[in-house]
């Protein structure tokens, strides 16, 4: 988009959104530790909030395009390219980069080229295949909300709810594991679920005005509990941590997106600072979640770690130079014209 036309909302929830993907992977280690350890809990409460990250960037591609006419030439001549382009190359620059200590050979060479085009890509580019997938079913998504009412759209959005967000999350405990298709017929997958939330996001920029800013507030304060505390419930008592209530697909993060955004959509105003920075942040997003993963391994190298005690303190503290060293990558990158286009 052009400078002049970015929608500010959409700006500081991506900045949001991105911060979060650089917590959540940096509390994970803490994570790890043995439950109801004091830096455990640092970790869980800077790990809890930020989970519903990844659904923030669906719901912002939903609410910017479902608006638009898009067809089906735009997004594989056009949106496609420059995901797939963006994926296969930073995966090969992953592959090389792990090959550093051992040497560089023809062997190592043609291994890192086969798992790249193979997929077996870094864990968090799972996020561009869902990106991809979400993309392909956008123009058919558009032809729908182009047409449905309100209440239609309300009535697939409950629909995604329960088959996308509950289901998944109930199969996986007693006495909803005895009734077997709930898990293999009634539930829907992940990477699909994902278009949920871009119709959620599209739902809330359209409509969110008329709900009252209390029942977003509600929602963040409800996802909240239920994440923090359905995650502490549950890995206090297995005495292992339990990652169910921080997955992205299920009710408490739901929640926390949804009134996040709506809090963060239905303001009217944003003070020009904000506007300044969430605008520039934004757009160095997507390059800033590729390399961040690089930057982390590097300060790992270097004796940084987010998992060193106090855990309340090193989880933050990593974060910022993340985010400080993504941000740089960006601002180096951009101004690159063929890279501007196809890497970030």
């Amino acid at each position: 988009m052009e400078e002049k036309n970015r929608d500010p909302g959409l700006d500081v929830i991506r900045s949001i959104a991105i911060v979060f993907v650089l917590v959540i992977h940096t509390a994970a280690g803490g994570l790890t530790q043995t439950p109801g350890t004091f830096d455990w809990w640092s970790a869980l409460l800077w790990g809890a909030p930020v989970r519903p990250a990844v659904p923030l960037f669906f719901m912002c591609s939903g609410a910017l395009m479902l608006c638009r006419d898009i067809t089906p030439r735009r997004i594989f001549t056009h949106n496609m390219p420059r995901i797939l382009c963006a994926m296969f190359a930073w995966a090969f620059l992953y592959r090389l980069v792990a090959l550093v200590d051992d040497g560089f050979t023809m062997a190592g060479l043609w291994d890192a080229a086969k798992r790249t085009i193979l997929l077996q890509h870094e864990f968090h580019f799972y996020f561009l295949h869902m990106l991809i997938l979400v993309y392909a079913f956008l123009p058919v998504a558009r032809v729908f909300v182009r047409a449905a009412s309100r209440r239609e759209l309300e009535y697939l959005l409950g629909l995604w709810m329960v088959t996308g967000i509950l289901i998944p999350m109930l199969a996986s405990f007693w006495p909803f594991t005895l009734v077997e298709p709930l898990g293999l017929r009634y539930k829907m997958g992940q990477t699909y679920s994902c278009i949920g939330y871009a119709l959620l996001g599209h739902y809330l920029r359209q409509y969110g005005g008329s709900i009252r800013r209390r029942w977003y507030a509600l929602a963040l304060l409800a996802g909240l509990a239920i994440t923090a505390g359905g995650c502490a419930v549950l890995s206090l008592r297995g005495g292992t941590l339990n990652t169910i209530p921080l997955e992205g697909m299920t009710p408490g993060p739901m929640l926390t997106a949804l009134g996040l955004f709506g809090l963060v959509i239905t303001r009217k105003e944003w003070p020009v600072p904000v506007v300044k920075v969430t605008g520039r942040l934004a757009q160095a997003a997507f390059c800033i979640y590729l390399v961040h993963v690089l930057f982390q391994r590097l300060f790992l190298r270097l004796g940084i770690s987010a998992g060193a005690s106090p855990c309340l303190l090193s989880i933050p503290f990593v974060c910022l130079l993340l985010l400080a060293a993504g941000w740089l990558t960006w601002e180096v990158l951009h101004r690159v014209p063929i890279v501007k286009t196809y890497l970030v």
